[in-house]
């Protein structure tokens, strides 16, 4: 296994958001991240996550935030055909998101076992390790 941390869509957008609970914790981990304290892998579907996330809190200037986020020293693994048909796949036999069930999949091909996320339905994931932030 790889030592990196995946980290989830949320991580981003609720430090950019200044959520009340998680903001703080989220923009430290990044600050990790740029410091090059925390070895990170995301998804490229993590972007599109975020970019949607924001939009629907209706946070301005959209693409520069994701550019801001592809500015940090992270892994950016794509996502395959096969990433998505085994998510399908992972998303029925886990009772997961397909969207989230992709996150496991890319994180298996990738040899990645630990997610930093908010989101309690990876807990249920034999596979991986969640860390709350």
């Amino acid at each position: 296994m790889r030592n990196e941390l995946y980290i989830d869509s949320n991580i981003f957008l609720y430090s950019i958001i200044m959520d009340p609970r998680y903001g703080k914790p989220c923009a430290k981990i990044i600050e990790d991240i740029y410091a090059k304290r925390v070895k990170a892998l995301i998804s490229s579907i993590v972007l599109l996550e975020v970019a949607n996330a924001l939009r629907k809190y209706r946070v301005p200037n959209l693409s520069e935030r994701v550019k801001g986020i592809l500015s940090l020293p992270l892994r950016v693994a794509e996502v395959s055909i096969d990433d998505a048909l085994r998510a399908i796949e992972l998303s029925e036999r886990l009772k997961l998101s397909p969207y989230d069930a992709l996150h496991v999949a890319v994180m298996d091909r990738e040899g990645v076992n630990r997610i930093v996320t908010a989101d309690k339905d990876f807990d249920n994931v034999g596979c991986i390790t969640r860390a709350n932030p």
